[in-house]
Formats: C-alpha cells, structure tokens, sequence
C-alpha cells in the first residue's frame, strides 16, 4: 500500500497517467536488465579470455609513442 501511494505521487507529479507510467517503468526496468546483463557478459568475456599481459604492454607504449611524436593532431 506504501509503494502504492508514492506511486502515485510521483506519477501525478510527472502529470502521467497510470498506464504510461507503468510502461515507463517497465521500459526502464528492461534497460536496466539489459546493461546488467551486458556487463556480467563483458566481466566474463574477461574471465574466460584475459587480456594478454605483453599485448596491452606493447599497446600502451606504442600510443605513448604516438603522443610523444604529437602525431595524434
């Protein structure tokens, strides 16, 4: 009943009607799931297959020297 009732405050507050605000809350509670989801893939992408330690090396120093050179302009 609590939940109810600031339900409907926020929904009038917001000037919308029950059925938009349901939908509303139904789409961003989808798009939450969506992201939490995503990130749990990308987590255990990294898990099963970690960055290769010497890659990420040879990466960073290449873009060190790529600033140094100024040829990021």
């Amino acid at each position: 009943m609590k939940e109810y009732k600031e339900m409907e405050i926020v929904r009038k507050k917001a000037g919308s009607t029950r059925s938009a605000f349901f939908l509303e809350v139904l789409r961003s509670w989808k798009t939450s799931r969506r992201r939490e989801n995503a990130a749990k893939t990308y987590v255990n992408g990294y898990r099963e297959t970690p960055e290769d330690p010497a890659l990420a090396e040879a990466l960073s120093r290449a873009a060190a020297e790529m600033f140094e050179a100024g040829e990021w302009k």
